[in-house]
């Protein structure tokens, strides 16, 4: 489960803005990273070009952008590796369980597990 910082990318940093959703075996999935090193490591790796920034959000952010696409995607893909490492395994997660989560804890450890708060 995924503990702060939380970073997301995004092709604008504006309100509203949608984070970026990608496929992981044919499914739809919001790429949540723990670090912007990782995030930007993932970044370089793809094709994506200089259009997206990695952003850290609070954890109301992250259940406010992972609410924006919760109607095109299912999944959290958790430290997504950079692309071209081998093959490429993903930690996912239901995203609507994942917002859940995020919404009935008021802290930062979901699960009490000692984690930032």
């Amino acid at each position: 489960m995924p503990r702060p910082p939380y970073v997301l990318l995004f092709e604008e940093v504006v309100p509203d803005a949608l984070p970026l959703t990608i496929l992981v075996d044919d499914r739809g999935a919001v790429p949540l990273f723990d670090s912007i090193e990782r995030t930007e490591a993932f970044l370089a790796s793809t094709d994506f070009g200089a259009d997206f920034e990695a952003v850290e959000v609070s954890k109301t952010g992250l259940t406010r952008a992972l609410e924006s696409v919760e109607h095109e995607v299912g999944y959290v893909a958790f430290n997504p590796p950079p692309a071209g490492e081998g093959p490429m395994r993903v930690r996912m997660g239901d995203l609507k369980e994942l917002i859940e989560a995020l919404q009935q804890n008021p802290g930062d450890d979901l699960f009490g597990l000692g984690g930032l708060s």
